[in-house]
């Protein structure tokens, strides 16, 4: 099948599939670099490969292209962060996204930060139709997976990753099957709001558990403000010793950063355009 893909390195296994067992026309990405994993790794596999790669929104114009004159037959959102304009007159349309939540709880942008913001004892990830309204539209398949104490966000992404290549194998053994089986979303949920400000930023008063709890939850969403700019927390670590100054900078990305219980070694990454000053 001839497969248009849209996302980033959360589901590269998915984009490895279809590699390995369809044809991808191309693919369109973004840049986050908010994000933990980024989309460098799932574009250098498509220059690898020979597969043109977009970093700017689809058109329906496009779709309408790929589907009538092109002989596309699938669009796969996969972490992708765009709203694809999905044409409703189109005979023999088929899109589908992968979502990391079990759909309908968790229609959002960080629906895997926001269940353990929420301290969820699961989450997982569905496969549905793609429709003109978020993450709404039919499910094809769906897996589950618990949240314990000793995963991060990260790890989360990752085991989820893993659930998606083997539901997108399972899908594509017979996808038309799957896509008329799709059983509707039972109800409509609340969508869940990016975490506030607050929810994701590191402060001195803020207990050493505290902040491995934030930023195992939000890992490099984690902001801190250090100098008058803020930056992204890549990596994080604590100690009990109190520091002789409030921040503490040790090199141009590390830095030691006073708690109310002690202290946190952090590695960081400036954010654009966030001097405070």
């Amino acid at each position: 099948m001839r497969i248009i893909y849209f996302g980033t390195d959360v589901f590269l296994s998915c984009f490895e599939f279809f590699l390995a067992h369809h044809q991808i026309e191309e693919l369109y990405t973004y840049h986050c670099d908010e994000d933990y994993m980024t989309e460098a790794g799932i574009v250098r596999r498509a220059e690898e490969t020979n597969i043109p790669v977009t970093f700017e929104s689809i058109t329906e114009d496009r779709i309408r292209a790929f589907f009538q004159e092109e002989g596309c037959g699938l669009l796969f959102a996969a972490e992708y962060d765009r709203k694809i304009p999905v044409p409703d007159d189109i005979a023999g349309f088929r899109g589908v996204n992968v979502h990391s939540s079990i759909l309908p709880d968790g229609r959002s942008y960080y629906p895997i930060e926001a269940a353990m913001d929420r301290k969820l004892a699961q989450t997982g990830v569905t496969m549905h139709r793609l429709t003109p309204m978020l993450d709404c539209g039919a499910i094809l398949d769906q897996r589950i997976l618990p949240i314990s104490d000793d995963m991060d966000s990260v790890d989360i992404y990752l085991r989820l990753g893993a659930l998606a290549r083997d539901m997108t194998e399972s899908v594509m053994e017979d996808f038309e099957s799957a896509w008329q089986k799709a059983r509707p979303q039972p109800e409509k949920r609340p969508y869940w709001k990016r975490p506030s400000a607050d929810r994701l930023t590191l402060t001195h008063g803020l207990t050493r558990e505290e902040a491995r709890q934030m930023f195992r939850c939000f890992n490099s969403l984690t902001q801190v403000e250090l100098d008058y700019k803020l930056y992204y927390v890549l990596a994080l670590d604590t100690g009990s010793a109190s520091l002789p100054r409030q921040e503490w900078a040790l090199r141009q990305d590390q830095w030691l950063y006073a708690l109310k219980d002690g202290h946190a070694r952090l590695f960081v990454h400036p954010k654009t355009g966030s001097d405070r000053r």
